[in-house]
């Protein structure tokens, strides 16, 4: 039996009309979250309703309170031994219940598509977990049963900004494990960034997970400021520092998961703002083929990296892949028959058998000059880690015209538009024309959840607005079968956002002779753009991103979202 859609039993159960469940799921497109919590933000319905709703949804049982207080003491006290309350109370899941012989532990929880306590539950010992579902009012006033680490040992901890407190906080037991516990979460979940920021009269933490923000829990201001504190000493930064951005890292083991973490912290009028950055080194595979790229894509770009000179442009924002895509080139060309030297602002992940400098504009070692070093050191293949001014530019244009192989990245918002770019910096065409050989454009998306994902129809006018027909006619020969369209439905795998997992989507073209000619006479982007359509079945970022909706990867709103 397929489960109801949220907004079907509200309106069965509540009578809530059509037009106000369109209203609140065109909000959730535009800037995420769960529909039942903009429903409740809007007046729509109340919190009550929302668990009852879920209850039936999900087929989770409503809590009762039919438990004393000293119920819920007594098992606290069997299981604080074994597991961490903190982490179950933090993250909304409050014990009432304890069956060791049956070995189940039951849970009452505003969050029921929050898996990470049941995953920690199992892992950690034999346990099974039992969930009854109530309102966020009602888990907070059960939580209070549970002062657990954070509570009573760190009461004694007091707002003070001298260097010497703030140090001592940074070494209490609470803080090491109230951050040893959100990084361990931070894996759990997938997140690549971690934001503690100041939000109002309190300080909130969000994970960045496959591209979106998420709430996670809020801090009061002396748990924020030891944990301010705990991450700069950690990253080496100055703890006293508050004026100034300051830049850091530091390597840490997570079960059995490495990371390096880039920490950045920038003042802000109510405090400071720390960004952690996660790279996983056991998720290292640079391989093009698992960028999400298609077959004709795919075979432009290994003939491009393939010729010994010229240079190979990588556009897009920021968070957008190009790093990736560009280790995947390198890694493809990294043998003993080539030498391949990296300038990086910063080096993200250190690649075996492949030469890599970091930039150091403090000492006077940026890109230009580490540049001119490089073409010294007898190399084959040189990337820049980006094309930031006219000077870099011109040395990489330089380097691909005296026999190097270079790859760069830029950021415009498209392919055809980065020559464009060059030329804003300065560059004359007729080097552009003589050392360019190729430009790729890139967007990463989210893609369906594998665990919720099922087949979904799409009305008539959304294949004509977007020319989904047209597309499948023209491109299918990179399509198995017919279009396959699919939508998550949200499950605790994916967090209810119906996506788990990222891909990305690209534009590439060899940049060939009769495009020169037609750049070196029109200068004009739109004849580019156009001439690219007609003589090279050039397709732009969403339209590569529909072929990724025809074969069920992701979702139209996905690639609108993101092109």
């Amino acid at each position: 039996m397929v489960a109801m859609l949220l907004g079907e039993i509200l309106t069965s159960l509540f009578g809530i009309r059509q037009e106000e469940i369109e209203r609140a799921l065109t909000v959730q497109k535009q800037v995420g979250g769960y529909l039942g919590q903009i429903l409740i933000q809007q007046g729509i319905i109340t919190e009550t309703q929302l668990v009852r709703a879920l209850s039936d949804q999900l087929r989770i049982p409503l809590y009762h309170e039919d438990d004393t207080a000293a119920d819920r003491e007594s098992v606290a006290a069997s299981l604080s031994q074994e597991l961490d309350l903190d982490f179950m109370v933090r993250n909304h899941f409050i014990p009432v219940g304890f069956d060791r012989e049956k070995g189940v532990i039951t849970f009452v929880t505003s969050d029921p598509l929050n898996n990470s306590v049941e995953e920690y539950v199992i892992r950690s010992s034999n346990y099974s977990v039992a969930t009854l579902l109530s309102t966020e009012q009602k888990v907070k006033d059960l939580s209070k049963t549970y002062s657990g680490d954070r509570d009573s040992t760190f009461v004694s901890l007091q707002v003070e900004d001298s260097p010497e407190r703030l140090k001592e906080m940074a070494f209490e037991a609470p803080v090491i494990k109230f951050l040893n516990t959100l990084l361990s979460r931070a894996v759990e979940l997938r997140t690549t960034d971690i934001h503690i920021e100041p939000v109002g009269a309190t300080y909130r933490i969000r994970f960045r997970i496959d591209g979106i923000l998420h709430d996670i829990e809020s801090l009061d201001e002396a748990f924020y400021l030891a944990t301010v504190s705990r991450i700069k000493l950690l990253s080496s930064l100055d703890i006293a520092e508050k004026r100034l951005p300051q830049d850091g890292k530091f390597s840490t083991k997570i079960a059995s998961v490495f990371l390096d973490i880039r920490v950045s912290s920038i003042p802000m009028v109510k405090g400071e703002s720390v960004v952690l950055r996660l790279l996983y080194r056991e998720r290292l595979t640079f391989d093009i083929m698992q960028l999400g790229i298609e077959r004709d894509h795919a075979k432009t770009v290994i003939d491009l990296i393939a010729r010994p000179y010229g240079i190979l442009l990588v556009t897009g924002p920021t968070g957008s892949g190009k790093t990736t895509s560009l280790y995947s080139m390198l890694t493809r060309l990294n043998n003993t028959d080539r030498k391949i030297i990296t300038v990086e602002d910063p080096v993200e992940y250190q690649i075996e058998g492949i030469n890599q400098i970091q930039v150091k504009s403090d000492i006077g070692l940026t890109f230009a000059s580490a540049l001119r070093s490089i073409l010294r050191h007898d190399p084959d293949v040189i990337m820049v880690g980006e094309i930031r001014d006219r000077e870099t530019a011109e040395i990489s244009i330089h380097s691909a015209l005296t026999g190097h192989l270079v790859l760069s990245t830029l950021h415009t918002n498209d392919s055809p538009g980065s020559l464009f770019r060059l030329m804003e910096m300065g560059l004359e065409d007729y080097l552009l024309n003589a050392s360019v050989i190729g430009v790729i454009a890139q967007r990463i998306i989210r893609r369906n959840c594998a665990r919720c994902s099922e087949e979904h129809s799409l009305s008539e006018e959304v294949l004509k607005e977007y020319g989904l027909r047209e597309l499948y006619a023209e491109h299918r020969h990179l399509l198995d079968g017919g279009m396959a369209f699919r939508k998550g439905r949200g499950c605790p795998a994916c967090a209810g956002t119906g996506y788990k997992g990222r891909m990305s989507i690209f534009e590439c073209f060899e940049y060939t002779d009769d495009l020169k000619e037609s750049f070196l006479r029109t200068r004009s982007l739109e004849t580019l753009r156009a001439q690219l359509r007609e003589r090279h079945a050039f397709r732009t970022l969403r339209e590569d991103g529909m072929l990724k909706v025809m074969k069920g990867f992701t979702t139209v709103e996905e690639i609108l979202r993101v092109s």
